[in-house]
């Protein structure tokens, strides 16, 4: 399979304050299915660290970067934009990347 390089691929890394943790995974989980129910969305995963449990790795793909940069608008990521800044150890980290 050849890969796509128009599709637009965003991993977000974020880490909980120690005893946020299931606060900062019940946040991300209710963004899950509305970001994959998105018609520019085509794939849309969130992950846990198998070694430390206050990491999540949110894995994205998006026909391009407009159609990730709309997702900002939506309700649902207005709301968790509001809820999580408290919940985090330090800023999150996001890598911008195209399929090789």
């Amino acid at each position: 399979m050849q890969p796509n390089n128009d599709y637009y691929a965003v991993f977000a890394t974020l880490e909980a304050n120690e005893g946020h943790e299931d606060a900062l995974k019940k946040a991300l989980l209710t963004v899950v299915e509305p970001s994959r129910a998105e018609t520019t969305c085509l794939e849309y995963r969130l992950h846990q660290d198998s070694e430390n449990p206050a990491q999540f790795i949110i894995y994205e793909i998006w026909e391009n970067q407009a159609s990730h940069q709309q997702q900002f608008e939506k309700p649902y990521i207005k709301k968790l934009a509001t809820e999580i800044p408290k919940l985090l150890l330090k800023p999150y980290q996001v890598t911008f990347a195209k399929e090789l």
